[in-house]
């Protein structure tokens, strides 16, 4: 009787040991959350990269580069008056024109046709493995996606 309460033990400790283990190796789910958090971010951001293009094609009959929408103040170290009204992180940002225009992400703007049309691409350079990006164009149209090697 003893040895089948000994065995009964050690099973019930193997089980629980088992079963701590296989929920750590899901995955955190704060890094999810982060991550989610990141991308609604880079979303959002294009969102008002587009807004602003829309507006400055509205005044001007063209599209503008990323240096113009810093110059005019579209975009600065105080922010944009572009971010969607639920997203004040991307309101509250600080933009620059260097290689990356906030911490962790690189843009592509390249204007074509005159200026009539853009392509944008919004790089996550925090995620050399699958390269998340946000893509959008002159018909704001917005797209994400990571290299063919990574599940999005």
């Amino acid at each position: 009787m003893r040895g089948n309460i000994h065995r009964a033990g050690w099973l019930l400790i193997l089980v629980l040991t088992c079963l701590v283990t296989g929920r750590a190796q899901k995955g955190s789910p704060v890094a999810a959350d982060r991550e989610r958090e990141r991308r609604s971010f880079a979303q959002n951001l294009v969102k008002a990269i587009n807004a602003a293009e829309a507006d400055y094609r509205k005044k001007h009959d063209v599209y503008a580069n990323w240096d113009t929408l810093i110059g005019i103040g579209d975009f600065s170290s105080n922010g944009t008056k572009w971010a969607p009204a639920d997203f004040p992180t991307v309101a509250h940002a600080l933009y620059g024109s260097g290689a990356e225009i906030v911490p962790g992400w690189r843009l592509r703007l390249q204007l074509s046709k005159g200026d009539k049309a853009y392509d944008l691409l919004l790089e996550d350079v925090t995620d050399p493995k699958c390269g998340y990006a946000v893509i959008s164009d002159d018909r704001g149209l917005i797209r994400q996606g990571k290299s063919i090697d990574c599940t999005l």
